[in-house]
């Protein structure tokens, strides 16, 4: 996890299985990460990634939002939007989510 500009190391629980869903399912803020491997310890990642069409309009459930304080975050996107914001900038952070942030 990124922390005071720097980064640090967390460790996993045991039999434990992390999944990060990634920018597009966002509605709460997540820390910055970054995986690393070890010589200590054997790690198996797995990537899936899944394209809808790019006319899909990107929200987030009414019914999550209606549990959460902090409310809507981001406006409704065209998955072909957000997928071109994404590609156009250079992957620095979050900076290509920026621009549907409420």
């Amino acid at each position: 996890i990124r922390h005071n500009g720097g980064w640090v190391p967390v460790k996993p629980l045991p039999n434990s299985l992390v999944v990060n869903v990634g920018d597009i399912l966002e509605q709460w803020e997540v820390q910055e990460h970054r995986a690393v491997t070890s010589e200590a310890r054997v790690r198996i990642s797995i990537a899936l990634f899944f394209y809808p069409n790019t006319e899909v309009e990107i929200e987030p459930l009414e019914d999550i939002l209606a549990t959460q304080e902090c409310g809507r975050m981001y406006k409704k996107v065209k998955y072909g939007d957000y997928l071109k914001q994404a590609t156009q900038q250079r992957l620095q952070g979050k900076t290509h989510i920026l621009k549907f942030k409420i």
